[in-house]
């Protein structure tokens, strides 16, 4: 939604054109997951081991590493 947003603004591209020229970057291979925006996982999806690869991270990985750790009641699946 953002993409289309800054698109049309900056652009003036229409949503349909923007999503046109994503699809394009996705299947070239620059981008990925161009369509997809999402809050909501499978309850296969294993979101603690992808919030724990972040906690390397020297940006966001305190704030990873805080959200794993039990004693702070952050983490809800």
């Amino acid at each position: 939604i953002e993409l289309e947003k800054r698109a049309s603004r900056y652009f003036r591209l229409s949503s349909e054109h923007t999503m046109k020229v994503a699809e394009e970057l996705y299947q070239a291979g620059f981008i990925s997951y161009p369509r997809t925006e999402t809050d909501s996982f499978s309850s296969r999806t294993d979101l603690r081991a992808m919030v724990e690869e972040q906690t390397r991270h020297p940006a966001w990985g305190p704030y990873a590493q805080r959200l794993l750790e039990p004693e702070g009641g952050l983490w809800r699946n």
